[in-house]
């Protein structure tokens, strides 16, 4: 694997599908809140071990590793979005 090429785009993937799957466990209300970013770099952790089946994938440490930063990254940028638009109202109708 020539690393950085590959990883990104698994990377890339991976940080749009991760908070999908932290939004279905949210609506579940299996998890309590405080403990969804935890879930996100687990899940993502989980879904990097899965990806290592796909052609071009790195090592399963690499994967994992991978999967991890994406949930993390995913749930920081669920996070910014959502702040900002409560912080400045930008959900609220006019």
């Amino acid at each position: 694997m020539e690393f950085g090429k590959e990883l990104l785009v698994y990377m890339t993937f991976l940080v749009v599908v991760t908070p999908v799957f932290v939004q279905a466990i949210k609506k579940t209300e299996l998890v309590p809140s405080k403990w969804l970013p935890t879930v996100s770099i687990i899940i993502g952790a989980i879904l990097g071990a899965l990806a290592t089946f796909l052609d071009g994938s790195g090592s399963l440490a690499t994967m994992i590793w991978a999967g991890a930063l994406a949930g993390a990254g995913g749930t920081g940028l669920f996070e910014q979005f959502t702040n900002r638009s409560k912080k400045y109202g930008e959900d609220d109708k006019q």
